[in-house]
């Protein structure tokens, strides 16, 4: 068979790759086509035989822009002989919906967000996820929250959607650096290490986390925050953390490819979001045996970490109260969870290792 998987970006994503280097190995003839330049993603999949192409058209939400998206791919699945076809993330998704009815492949959309554009002010997004719901014939997301949403709340007709979890091959993900790992302690000592690794986004909440980080400092707390990542919230962070007074607890990392030991070099990563489909870095965080903080009822937390077990989960509508008491007790005993980290990385293992899911893939073919 051949499959097409749609990613519209070039940056890595190891559930993706972890698919398509599966295929692979099945004997498909795997391609992926991007709206980006071949960037770090093609460079993984590549070594596993699969073809990678690139579209590129300089940003825009015209009308002709979306035309030639759509004829694009059209003409790449007749091309290619494509019968099967992944689209991932809504860029990819809106043009799909419309190539596939000059297609004879079958065209699956993959929705990776959950109520975080429903609840937002982008109206186009908005507009698109109703084209997406009302055209897509066949959907798969990865975990109840979204088919929930899909389903119950944007009216889709649950026969046409799938629930698979997130595939990962975890070995893949490179391990921390033990040279950078003494460099980040040495950088930033404290008692209290916390890491956030996310984009800089309004469903993010980072301007809650660091107001939890001042009441802890005001109570004199030897604690500080790295946060890793970028977005257009970053000028209203940083002079939130100007304004008070937190350039020394507060730091913000940026992009960075050493994401993984950033986590590894963390006592609590804490991930404050009130919308998720999957979060990926909690998963990652459970991989290094890190004990985390997010909240319940996100994303499909709620399957994998057992609060007070594994992790803890606090709730989303009282988080900085909840969140401000919880570090207090870690702080004073961090040895006392030790144990939490190896349980969640036992749980992670069960439900998304690429062995344990691959079998609901199969059933699509």
């Amino acid at each position: 068979m051949n499959i097409l998987f749609y990613f519209p970006s070039s940056q890595n994503s190891n559930s993706l790759e972890t698919l398509m280097e599966e295929f692979s190995k099945m004997g498909h003839k795997v391609h992926l086509l991007s709206q980006e330049p071949k960037g770090d993603i093609q460079a993984v999949v590549e070594k596993s035989g699969v073809k990678t192409d690139s579209f590129v058209l300089p940003k825009s939400s015209s009308f002709v822009f979306y035309i030639k998206h759509i004829r694009y791919l059209t003409k790449y699945v007749k091309k290619n002989k494509i019968d099967l076809v992944y689209a991932h993330t809504q860029p990819a998704n809106i043009i799909a919906v419309f190539a596939q009815y000059f297609s004879t492949a079958r065209f699956i959309i993959c929705r990776h967000h959950s109520d975080y554009i429903m609840n937002g002010t982008n109206r186009n997004a908005k507009i698109f996820d109703k084209i997406i719901n009302r055209l897509g014939k066949e959907f798969i997301v990865p975990s109840k929250k979204v088919f929930h949403q899909l389903t119950e709340v944007e009216g889709v007709n649950p026969s046409k959607v799938r629930l698979i979890n997130y595939a990962y091959r975890f070995e893949n993900y490179p391990e921390p650096k033990i040279e950078s790992l003494f460099a980040i302690s040495r950088d930033f000592p404290c008692s209290l290490r916390l890491v956030t690794v996310s984009r800089f986004i309004p469903c993010k909440r980072y301007g809650l986390l660091i107001s939890v980080i001042k009441a802890l400092v005001d109570k004199q707390l030897d604690v500080k925050l790295l946060i890793l990542g970028g977005g257009p919230l970053e000028p209203e962070l940083k002079a939130q953390v100007k304004d008070l007074e937190l350039e020394r607890h507060v730091f913000f990392i940026g992009f960075t490819r050493e994401a993984i030991t950033y986590m590894a070099a963390a006592d609590v990563v804490v991930h404050t979001s009130d919308s998720e489909a999957s979060n990926s870095v909690i998963k990652e965080a459970g991989i290094l045996e890190k004990l985390i903080i997010a909240c319940a009822d996100v994303g499909d937390f709620d399957d994998y970490i057992e609060n007070g077990e594994n992790g803890f989960l606090i709730s989303k509508e009282n988080t900085e109260q909840e969140l401000t008491e919880l570090l207090l007790k870690i702080y004073d005993d961090k040895s006392k969870y030790n144990h939490f980290g190896p349980a969640l990385k036992k749980s992670v293992y069960k439900h998304f290792y690429v062995e344990n899911v691959i079998d609901k893939y199969q059933e699509v073919k």
